[in-house]
């Protein structure tokens, strides 16, 4: 509401709640309970027919993917039927001699990828099923057949498959017998009127539908059969699911065998690569700092020979002397650097990466978040992984460019080292990477490389971070 003021100025003046209340029109809910946007009819009408419809839908679709699920079962079934007898019969027969190994081998492996079918069928319904197998350490046929052979996931998938071989027949064949029959009874008023009396259905040898009556009684009888199909689908169809989640996933047990593996994978890697640095390291100091300290006391020995008769040579060995020992001392600074920089122990990890950056022949962008610094082991493998990730960038990759990440997310320290280069970069392409998924994988982490032909290049590590 207004007031006039002065020469046609118009001063607004508050209104009452009550008064904006009743005047505002896109009052969503005032305080005496009307909504002038909202019919009631369309407020509980619509939704009163909405809700059946939304139910049907929902139901319909239910219905579609759980019987899927046991059509999907008979083609199964047929597969891993037919892979039990080729391969206990194959197995059985050539298991005294040396083919029997790789034909045995060949059928766990088969039977594998029938649970691996059978667990995408099961997350239709109960969800995703994890599987987890061992892999073998060691090449060659007898040492993956010892791990197959040793691993409970295997005996797992071969018992499903015997389960499976009669579950997902029956189940299939009951489903599209009821479903048949239901479609046939309920569908009679629309066609029986129309054959000839020879022709007309019979549900008994003494009931023939020849009267509206009895289409009446079979149409209601198919409606019931469509009720027991439901039901019966639905049981049967999470009752098989739920028992190939059961069966196909690893349990504890299981799990723990697992992970005792891969520790045991994981420190084995570790020693090696530890007893390989020790041998990189005699290798560097025998041809490297020892071979200019030789030199050195060679030096000086013919410099002090030479110290009274010859000043003039006895001065040059001398200053060759000290050059040598230069050299040694920078050799042995740049071993030192390989085996723990001090930069990292003195300064952090943010620092030493800096210093690498500096050094690197190839423009570096260092991008590091912020944070509480890792245990001191993650923070050599960090520093190693992106030292050797600027090395293979400058040797290989023919770059312009390279960019180090340093995040830490979700209690994790993640480093990234990218580069524009000409990619084709692996882990078993002999660029030091081999190495680092040993180092990295000894701390539980992960090492993934992204680097197809033509570039660019993404070098990724995962570690746990223990402040």
């Amino acid at each position: 509401m207004s007031t006039l003021a002065g020469a046609g100025e118009a001063v607004a003046r508050p209104a009452s709640s009550a008064a904006r209340a009743l005047m505002a029109p896109n009052h969503a809910r005032s305080r005496f309970g009307y909504h002038p946007k909202e019919d009631p009819w369309r407020r509980h009408g619509a939704s009163a027919l909405a809700r059946p419809i939304v139910t049907l839908m929902q139901w319909l679709r239910t219905t579609a993917r759980e019987s899927a699920y046991l059509a999907l079962g008979l083609p199964v079934s047929v597969v891993a039927f037919a892979v039990l007898v080729a391969g206990l019969t194959a197995g059985g027969v050539l298991a005294i001699t040396l083919i029997g190994l790789p034909v045995i081998l060949a059928f766990f492996l088969a039977a594998r990828g029938v649970a691996e079918v059978e667990r995408r069928r099961a997350a239709m319904l109960v969800g995703p099923v994890e599987s987890r197998y061992r892999h073998s350490a060691e090449p060659g046929l007898w040492a993956r057949f010892k791990t197959a052979a040793r691993d409970g996931a295997t005996w797992r998938d071969l018992s499903w498959l015997v389960l499976v071989s009669a579950l997902g027949f029956a189940g299939a064949v009951a489903m599209f017998t009821l479903w048949i029959s239901a479609g046939y009874l309920i569908t009679l008023p629309l066609y029986w009127w129309a054959l000839p009396h020879d022709a007309l259905p019979r549900i008994t040898d003494s009931w023939i539908v020849d009267t509206w009556g009895r289409v009446g009684v079979s149409f209601a009888l198919g409606l019931g059969v469509a009720f027991f199909t439901f039901w019966f689908v639905r049981g049967f169809a999470l009752g098989q699911a739920q028992l190939a989640r059961w069966i196909l996933s690893p349990g504890k047990r299981a799990e723990l065998e697992t992970r005792v593996d891969e520790l045991a994978t994981t420190r084995r890697a570790a020693a090696d690569t530890q007893t390989e640095e020790l041998r990189r390291i005699e290798r560097d100091l025998h041809d490297g700092a020892q071979a200019r300290l030789v030199a050195l006391a060679i030096d000086l020995g013919m410099a002090r020979e030479k110290l009274d008769s010859e000043p003039e040579a006895a001065r040059a060995l001398m200053d060759a002397a000290t050059e040598d020992a230069k050299a040694a001392l920078t050799e042995l600074r740049e071993l030192v650097r390989g085996v723990h920089p001090a930069v990292l122990a003195d300064r952090g990890l943010d620092r030493a990466l800096a210093a690498l950056a500096a050094r690197s022949p190839v423009p570096v962008t260092l991008e590091i978040e912020p944070g509480d610094r890792p245990a001191p082991a993650v923070e050599a493998a960090a520093y190693f992984v992106v030292a050797e990730g600027l090395a293979n960038v400058a040797k290989h990759s023919g770059a312009a460019r390279s960019t180090v990440r340093v995040l830490r997310p979700d209690g994790k320290l993640v480093v990234e080292v990218a580069d524009d280069g000409a990619g084709g970069a692996s882990v078993d392409g002999g660029t030091g990477i081999a190495g680092l998924e040993h180092r990295v994988r000894a701390l539980d982490g992960t090492l993934d490389v992204r680097s197809p032909a033509g570039g660019p290049t993404t070098l990724r590590v995962e570690l746990p971070c223990a402040s």
